[in-house]
């Protein structure tokens, strides 16, 4: 378990270096990387409730950004909405080799990278000796779960897949970036960069 944050908070401290790169192409990786260590120790080394401060509004951000992400997207597949009026359709969901383009093999790789994507969830049962009334609290708190990993997991990926082709998603920053950057939405690109620097920022935060 505790390797597993390890490998999460580096993996979250790589992303930061890619995702700075967006505004600033030339700048080496290790600089904006070794910048967010030093802002997560100090977040962590700080009192508690600034601690927490910092975490709701990380998660405030994320959770508002993906939701006006999800809306947006539905105009861009439905009316077109800055791809000059031309809707995008489902087209992409089975062009480019369709489901299971990869076989079995892709699957299978895709889905330890997806397994890894819930580490995060079990923090729900961590909380249960600073709750008040677990029985009631927790229980609520892991029911909604499903419905934003639905909402916030699933729906985000289902509209990005929709507009942008799998197979041109690779590792040069977010493909929610990419996905509006590609339609010509430069300004939703680059807010839409600030926020899953922040997340990758929280999460790196719960890592350690």
């Amino acid at each position: 378990y505790w390797f597993m944050w390890m490998a999460v908070g580096i993996s979250e401290i790589t992303a930061i270096g890619v995702y700075v790169q967006f505004w600033f192409p030339e700048m080496a990786q290790w600089i904006p990387a070794l910048i967010a260590v030093g802002l997560v120790a100090l977040a962590n080394l700080a009192a508690v409730r600034l601690y927490g401060e910092i975490e709701f509004w990380f998660a405030m951000i994320k959770v508002t950004t993906i939701i006006v992400m999800i809306v947006i997207g539905v105009g861009v597949i439905f009316f077109g909405l800055g791809n000059g009026g031309q809707a995008i359709g489902f087209g992409n969901l089975t062009e480019h080799g369709g489901f299971f383009a990869g076989g079995w093999k892709g699957f299978l790789t895709a889905l330890c990278i997806v397994v890894a994507s819930y580490q995060g969830v079990e923090l729900i049962g961590i909380t249960a000796g600073e709750a008040k009334n677990p029985q009631v609290t927790l229980r609520s708190a892991v029911g909604k779960v499903l419905w934003r990993i639905l909402i916030f997991y699933v729906g985000a990926i289902f509209v990005i897949v929709t507009i942008f082709p799998w197979n041109e998603i690779g590792s040069n920053g977010s493909p929610f970036v990419l996905t509006f950057a590609k339609i010509g939405i430069t300004a939703a690109a680059a807010i839409i960069n600030f926020v899953v620097l922040t997340a990758a920022l929280s999460g790196c935060n719960s890592g350690m």
